[in-house]
């Protein structure tokens, strides 16, 4: 049960995120609003003459929907960092005003105060795991729409090879997401396991279907085929695969690649679930590199809580150092300590991203080093 000190404890350590958070992402509003409300002034206001009542309001209500959205999206970006830097200010408030004699006076170890630390940075990684899995997978399409439109309908197609298809190469000219379609798709078969000749099937459109009439096959539907498909040039194999409807303008291409990995979506991992994440690194069409990627982004996620305690164990016996010149001297030395570990976290990531090191490695070994940390700061704590 938490003591009355301990909720105190609770409560400023949320207070103070809760500021931070609100400062810097004013100041993030400020600064991009600045920046771009040219484009916001173009997006919003299509369509609309200078004499239609209610331009600025249209203006106002469709800056507030962005930014509103772009919470979410920050509170994903800064909130681990947001977490650690309340601590360090929590701890410099109360050994500032003297707050910690009276508690190791009366006996009471510094590392007491941990627990309720340790406490509220969990709960608030809590929230960021919820942002991260429920929040940002259902705002996918919102957080890509452009300053001031209301729907990021249109899309670039990101092309990608098929893995399960012997890299049969997919493309299009762009992805309609409200009606999730690839409109110019482009299938160039290139293998010949598949035909006897290299051929590209282009179609005025394509959607991804799971067809109970072809035994539950999974794979897209090209309609309104440019060409008729010639069955002869298809292996027994690419017969199997790549299967010509009877009307001779459609076919049906049997693929493991889904709609959500030909447009930005598909490539940014943070809008992605984990489940999603599990998903794509489990589908035969995924390539090395972008397996290795959501590799290295499935297991960041599962450091950063423990990255995020751990900091918190490293923050509180530096900043309440016994024999220390000045507070501020505590807060330069653990500022360096903590942003070392932050910019070994990232040296690791780009060397996993990179293959240098496996991403299992590089996402835990700040783990380890930080745990490391931790043991090597807990005899610098005051008593």
């Amino acid at each position: 049960m938490l003591s009355t000190f301990d909720r105190y404890l609770t409560w400023r350590l949320l207070h103070t995120f809760a500021m931070l958070f609100i400062a810097t992402y004013g100041l993030f509003v400020v600064i991009d609003l600045f920046m771009n409300i040219d484009e916001f002034q173009e997006n919003s206001l299509k369509g609309l003459t200078a004499a239609d009542a209610g331009r600025q309001l249209e203006l106002f209500r469709q800056i507030g929907i962005y930014y509103l959205y772009r919470a979410f999206d920050y509170f994903e970006l800064a909130g681990s960092i947001l977490v650690v830097i309340s601590v360090i200010a929590v701890l410099a408030l109360i050994r500032k005003s003297s707050e910690t004699f009276p508690l190791l006076a009366a006996g009471v170890p510094a590392f007491r105060l941990l627990r309720p630390l340790l406490l509220t940075t969990a709960g608030l990684n809590l929230l960021l795991a919820i942002n991260q899995e429920l929040v940002i997978p259902q705002l996918a399409v919102q957080l890509q729409t452009p300053r001031g439109s209301r729907i990021a309908s249109v899309q670039q197609v990101e092309p990608v090879y098929d893995y399960s298809n012997y890299m049969m190469h997919i493309s299009g000219d762009q992805v309609l997401l409200d009606k999730r379609l690839i409109m110019g798709a482009s299938f160039a078969v290139d293998a010949r396991e598949l035909s006897s000749r290299p051929f590209v099937m282009k179609a005025e459109r394509a959607r991804y279907i799971r067809d109970t009439a072809r035994s539950g096959r999974s794979g897209w539907l090209l309609e309104d085929l440019t060409a008729v498909l010639d069955p002869e040039i298809l292996t027994a194999l690419g017969r199997q695969r790549i299967t010509p409807s009877a009307n001779g303008r459609d076919a049906f291409v049997e693929s493991d690649v889904t709609f959500e990995q030909l447009y930005n979506r598909g490539r940014n991992m943070k809008l992605l679930s984990s489940w999603e994440l599990v998903q794509q690194i489990q589908n035969p069409s995924t390539g090395l590199n972008p397996l290795r990627a959501r590799s290295l982004a499935l297991h960041s996620r599962m450091t950063r809580p423990l990255l995020s305690l751990l900091s918190v164990t490293i923050a509180l016996p530096l900043v309440l150092r016994r024999e220390s010149a000045s507070l501020i001297a505590n807060m330069a030395v653990c500022a360096c300590v903590l942003g070392g570990s932050f910019g070994l976290t990232h040296v690791a990531m780009a060397l996993g991203g990179s293959g240098v090191i496996e991403p299992d490695l590089a996402a835990w070994l700040p783990v380890i080093v930080n745990g490391m940390a931790s043991t090597w700061t807990a005899s610098l704590v005051q008593t």
